[in-house]
C-alpha cells in the first residue's frame, strides 16, 4: 500500500466517522428533546408568507418555537465541536490542506449556526435576522476555506 493510498483511506475513514457521528447526534437529539416531533410539526405548520418588499413574500413562522430552536442549537454546537476533533485527526494523519480547510469552514458554519439558533431561541432577534446571519456564516465559512487554501498555496510557491 502506497502512502497516497493510506492517506486516501484515512480521509475516507474520517468522512465516514463524521457522517456516523452526524446520524448518532440526530438520534440523540431526538431522544433527549421531549415532545420533539409534535414541536417540529407545529413549527412546520406555523409558517406563513410575510411581505418583505413591494412584491416579495418570504415564509416565516408566526410564533417562536424555542424547543425546536434549542434542539437545533444543541445539534449544531455538538457537531461543530466534533469537527474540531476531526481537525485534530486531520493534522495527525497529515491530510491535505484542502481537507483541513474544509473542516475549519465546517467548524465556522456549525458553531456560527448554533450561536444564531441560541439567539433565536432566546428571542434576541427574529426569523429574518436569523436567516441573514445564516447567510453571513455560510459566506464566512466559504471565505475562511478559500483563505486557508490560498495562504498555503502562496506559502508553497514562496519556498
Amino acid at each position: 500500500m502506497t502512502v497516497s493510498e493510506r492517506r486516501s483511506e484515512g480521509r475516507d475513514r474520517l468522512s465516514l466517522a463524521s457522517f456516523g457521528f452526524f446520524l448518532i447526534l440526530i438520534g440523540a437529539i431526538l431522544l433527549i428533546t421531549p415532545n420533539y416531533y409534535n414541536e417540529f410539526f407545529a413549527f412546520i405548520k406555523d409558517f406563513h408568507l410575510v411581505k418583505v418588499a413591494s412584491n416579495i413574500f418570504l415564509p416565516a413562522p408566526k410564533s417562536s418555537h424555542p424547543v425546536v430552536y434549542t434542539a437545533l442549537m444543541e445539534f449544531c454546537i455538538a457537531y461543530g465541536l466534533f469537527q474540531i476533533a476531526i481537525l485534530v485527526f486531520r493534522f495527525a494523519l497529515r491530510d491535505p490542506v484542502s481537507k483541513k480547510a474544509e473542516t475549519v469552514s465546517g467548524i465556522v458554519f456549525w458553531l456560527g449556526a448554533g450561536y444564531l439558533l441560541s439567539l433565536l431561541s432566546a428571542e434576541k432577534f427574529g426569523w429574518f435576522a436569523f436567516l441573514a446571519g445564516l447567510v453571513i456564516f455560510i459566506g464566512l465559512a466559504i471565505f475562511v476555506r478559500s483563505l486557508i487554501t490560498l495562504t498555503f498555496q502562496v506559502a508553497r510557491r514562496v519556498r
